[in-house]
């Protein structure tokens, strides 16, 4: 943890014992003001308060700045001890749970004496198993339920970052380290270049003849705080961001096999070890060992091929039958991001009574970076006007007003940029309420190119609910896609339960698309129910999501999902031409 959200986090726990003693909105409101601010300085606030420049800090008022100096000068406010002694120490823990606040919080730790911080979410658990919980008079049963749901998806997600905050901060590291002349090639490793939905550690690999000289630029990399270990070949560093980054450097020869063995995953390896003692082989992060010899690999096809095999690549490479595959010679091509030939799923700056947030990107730039993406075509999907408080009527005059004001803006675009030859399709994305009707009537829906229907709310229902549920939203014929379909948000919502391979059968036999959902914290759906609905004959659209025209640029995580799930070109709907596509939404 770094010292400005070391400091940030001090400012919220105080202000979180204002709020349940003595109930200050103003002084609650100014602190976590400040720790916001804090957070996102890039300079450290120690350094400031060494400059004497505290006092510059924006939303740091006389107060504020004396306590902070008195923090760094002594290690610690003697008037924030005082306060955090108010309450028991288990609060904090338990506040770190989704959902749960400090008036919880603060509930909850005074009434089972939860005084310690560092065992009061296990002992939560415990008394959540033995019931206590339900005995108490503000906790009704679905509040249990939704604690339980909350601890479990903070436990499994512990110490795991996504995908994209990984990728961030190694492809820093990586433009850095291609500076270097001395650099032949820096890729990244373990489950991050595996692109899992969530990545542990951060592993990066450098290629290099002047192995000596290039580990001497690697610990020159500037956002590096500390050197945790120092060696020939691996190093371990923290950045200053807080996190730490293992480097790995190989000469030419070994590249390959350096790649492939610390690629992974586990499992993927040692089933690679098992085919190579069956022919009289052992391998190792060095290469492939053969009657004695050690052999090494430039690339990784090549360790490959002399296995006999077919290059797997990485995404796949969890010992899910894509070794078996290999071996046959049948492993297909996956799809890539150059086949991609639209997003149907962008969110304009529309302006009406939405029921959800709105996009904040104007059509005009939507078409301009759809056109430098090289797609042929893109649907505007803004989701549907809020159920309640508008009439049929106004509501209809909303999605009129809407296709209006998208068609003008489309025709001006095109007049503009003497037509970029792009294809503009209206749809929506329609919530799918709790009984399975749509959030729009059968005449409305009618009125759309097409409608991506969505779970926004309701997602504890049980599995034969949920299941119904979906499939009377997809009997509308206009209902073409059904978006992250199990409503997953990575390590803060669990997916919806429902019987997936019956949803998926219906699709098939019906027509409708799943949608592979980009944004980085969905990747919905996940790998194996892509493979799943693969195997059964469903077609998938890989769309991003997008709420303004930086976010477009996500499609490669849909892309990455995918293959982790084996789709090829061939799956994918979006990957079709537009001559072509015009059928799918028929």
């Amino acid at each position: 943890m770094t010292v400005n959200r070391e400091t940030a986090q001090l400012l919220e726990r105080v202000a979180a014992v204002f709020r349940v003693k003595e109930g200050d909105t103003f002084r609650v409101k100014a602190y976590l003001n400040a720790a916001t601010v804090i957070d996102s300085l890039t300079e450290p606030l120690a350094e400031l308060w060494r400059q004497g420049k505290l006092d510059t800090v924006p939303g740091l008022g006389k107060a504020l700045v004396g306590y902070l100096g008195e923090y760094f000068a002594k290690g610690k406010v003697r008037h924030f001890s005082s306060q955090l002694k108010k309450v028991p120490a288990g609060m904090f823990a338990l506040m770190e749970i989704r959902g749960v606040g400090p008036i919880t919080a603060y509930k909850l730790a005074k009434k089972f004496h939860l005084s310690n911080e560092k065992t009061a979410l296990q002992r939560l658990q415990q008394l959540i198993k033995a019931g206590k919980l339900s005995k108490i008079e503000s906790f009704k049963e679905k509040s249990v339920v939704r604690l339980t749901k909350s601890l479990k998806i903070r436990n499994s997600g512990k110490g795991r970052m996504l995908l994209s905050e990984a990728l961030s901060i190694a492809e820093d590291y990586i433009s850095y380290l291609k500076e270097s002349p001395l650099t032949i090639a820096a890729e990244p490793l373990g489950s991050l270049r595996r692109r899992l939905s969530t990545v542990g550690d951060i592993d990066l690999a450098l290629n290099t003849k002047h192995p000596e000289e290039s580990m001497a630029y690697v610990l020159s990399y500037p956002q590096i705080s500390s050197v945790i270990t120092k060696g020939d070949r691996v190093s371990h560093v923290k950045l200053q961001n807080g996190f730490e980054v293992d480097i790995k450097l190989s000469e030419p020869l070994g590249w390959g096999s350096l790649l492939q063995h610390y690629t992974g995953s586990k499992m993927h390896n040692i089933h690679l070890r098992t085919i190579a003692k069956e022919k009289g082989l052992s391998l190792s992060e060095y290469g492939i060992k053969q009657n004695g010899r050690l052999k090494g690999f430039k690339n990784e096809k090549d360790f490959y091929r002399f296995l006999g095999m077919q290059m797997i690549p990485p995404e796949i490479r969890e010992d899910t039958g894509e070794i078996e595959l290999s071996l046959q010679n049948k492993l297909r091509e996956l799809v890539n991001l150059k086949d991609i030939k639209g997003d149907l799923h962008i969110h304009s700056n529309f302006d009406y009574p939405s029921s959800h947030d709105q996009g904040v990107s104007p059509l005009r730039d939507i078409l301009d970076k759809a056109y430098q993406l090289g797609y042929e075509y893109l649907g505007v999907s803004d989701h549907n006007p809020k159920y309640f408080g508008l009439t049929e009527k106004e509501t209809e005059s909303i999605l009129s007003a809407r296709k209006k004001y998208l068609e003008q803006d489309f025709r001006a675009y095109e007049k503009a940029v003497k037509n970029r030859g792009i294809k503009l399709l209206i749809g929506m994305e329609v919530d799918i309420r709790p009984d399975g009707d749509l959030a729009l009537s059968k005449k409305l829906m009618n009125t759309l190119d097409y409608a991506i229907v969505s779970i926004h709310s309701s997602f504890d229902k049980g599995m034969d609910e949920n299941t119904d549920r979906i499939i009377s939203a997809l009997s509308h014929p206009k209902a073409v896609i059904l978006g992250h379909p199990t409503g997953r948000i990575i390590n803060n919502r669990e997916p919806i339960t429902a019987d997936w391979e019956k949803i998926f059968n219906f699709c098939a036999k019906n027509n409708k698309i799943l949608e592979v959902n980009a944004y980085p914290d969905r990747l919905d759906l996940s790998h194996d129910l892509i493979r799943m609905a693969i195997g059964i004959g469903v077609r998938l659209i890989i769309n991003t999501d997008s709420h303004e025209i930086d976010q477009m640029e996500l499609m490669k995580y849909g892309v990455w999902q995918a293959r982790k799930g084996y789709a090829t070109k061939n799956d994918i709907v979006n990957s079709l031409s537009w001559k072509n596509f015009q059928a799918v939404l028929k």
